[in-house]
């Protein structure tokens, strides 16, 4: 399987999202990452910073492009 980034914003949330990392919420008014990409099909993610970031060093340490949604704790690697 291939990712590629197709883009990567940083909007304020105009509603609530569901982080893909983490279970916690994107509330309204707060900042995030809109991930559109490729991996298989076209997906579209929101996604917290920190959570953004804990994934991004998951990837390169791991090898890994694949990940089970909303499985570990905001902003880490550590899974529930």
């Amino acid at each position: 399987m291939s990712y590629n980034l197709l883009s990567k914003t940083t909007p304020k949330a105009r509603k609530q999202h569901d982080c893909i990392w983490c279970p916690e919420r994107i509330v309204k008014g707060e900042k995030y990452i809109r991930e559109i990409s490729i991996f298989d099909d076209f997906q579209s993610h929101a996604w917290h910073p920190e959570c953004w970031e804990a994934a991004q060093d998951y990837f390169r340490t791991n090898g890994e492009s694949e990940f089970d949604a909303h499985a570990c704790k905001r902003g880490t690697n550590d899974e529930y």
